[in-house]
């Protein structure tokens, strides 16, 4: 397997305000709830039937997981829960979801820094 492979495989998407719609609303809606950051990572989306489940890795230093219902037109978040990266890391134990939170704080450092 090529290294390239391999980190294509653990990477995650950063959410940017000025890109899609659904980008930049998700920041805004985590923003209305309490969480800005400088940089945002998808680390999960779950699209479930009547809601998508979203966890999101803000700047290096928090976890964000929430629920937004499917509604027609509506934006909300329907549970939130706010975890330190050290916590959620120790929650993951080892694995894919381990290695691709570590590489997604290792980039936001990256971003935080330039």
């Amino acid at each position: 397997m090529s290294p390239q492979r391999l980190h294509d495989k653990y990477k995650s998407r950063i959410l940017l305000q000025n890109e899609s719609s659904r980008d930049a609303d998700l920041v805004k809606l985590m923003a209305a709830n309490g969480e800005r950051g400088t940089v945002s990572h998808v680390l999960n989306h779950i699209p479930e039937q009547y809601e998508d489940i979203y966890t999101v890795l803000i700047d290096d230093r928090s976890v964000v997981t929430f629920e937004i219902p499917r509604a027609a037109g509506a934006l909300t978040v329907k549970e939130l829960s706010v975890f330190s990266l050290g916590q959620y890391r120790d929650e993951l134990g080892q694995g894919k979801r381990r290695i691709r939170l570590d590489r997604a704080a290792e980039d936001a450092r990256k971003l935080l820094i330039k």
